[in-house]
This record gives structure tokens, C-alpha cells and sequence, in this order.
């Protein structure tokens, strides 16, 4: 622990809690000590893998599922009382509204054929 002296605590731990946090892997067995060029190599190269993955392309919603998305949000802003993000909501709700209706627009075509 004594390594840890000039190390910030977050705010949101205590110092039993940051020294249980510290201390918790400290009878981890290892097969040697790595230099910080060492740590530093691993955290880069962990850091590249996981920017690759990113660039998955992830599958688009559906209108029932950005729908659902809206009204989980508009609740929370309510439970929240954030009426500031009430602007934010509303510009969702416009974009969604809008895709859904071009979405399920039909004409008289196709509805008597």
C-alpha cells in the first residue's frame, strides 16, 4: 500500500474500500514483475483490439425498438424532473416519428389491388 501514497482516491470510495481495491490481487502469483514500458506495450496493443471491434458495424433498430427506446426515455427524464433534456427528447421523438412514417406510408394502390 505504501506504493499507493500519492495516488487520488475517488471521491466515491472510502480508504478501507481504495485499500480492499488495492489489495485484493495482492496474493496473485506471477511469473515476474513487468516494467511500465512492459505495461504500457500490453495496454496499447489491448487498447488496438478493441478499436478494431468497433468498427463492426452494428444492426439498425427497428422502429419498435427506437420506439421503446423513446418511451424509456421520456420516463426517466420525467422521474428525473431533467426538463433541459426535454429540447433533446423532442428531437428524437421528430426524427423517429418521421422515419416511421415514411416507413408505413402507403397509397391507395396498394391498399385496393
Amino acid at each position: 500500500m505504501d506504493d499507493f501514497h500519492d495516488v487520488a482516491i475517488n471521491s466515491a470510495l472510502s480508504r478501507e474500500e481504495f485499500e480492499a481495491m488495492v489489495e485484493q490481487d495482492s496474493g496473485l502469483e506471477t511469473n515476474g514483475e513487468m516494467s511500465n514500458t512492459d505495461l504500457l506495450r500490453e495496454v496499447n496493443s489491448t487498447s488496438l483490439a478493441v478499436d478494431e471491434e468497433d468498427d463492426i458495424a452494428a444492426v439498425p433498430l427497428s422502429i419498435e425498438q427506437k420506439m421503446e427506446m423513446l418511451n424509456c426515455m421520456r420516463q426517466f427524464i420525467e422521474e428525473k424532473g431533467m426538463e433541459s433534456a426535454m429540447p433533446t427528447l423532442r428531437a428524437f421523438e421528430k426524427t423517429i416519428f418521421s422515419e416511421a412514417t415514411k416507413t408505413r406510408q402507403t397509397t391507395l394502390d396498394s391498399i385496393f389491388k
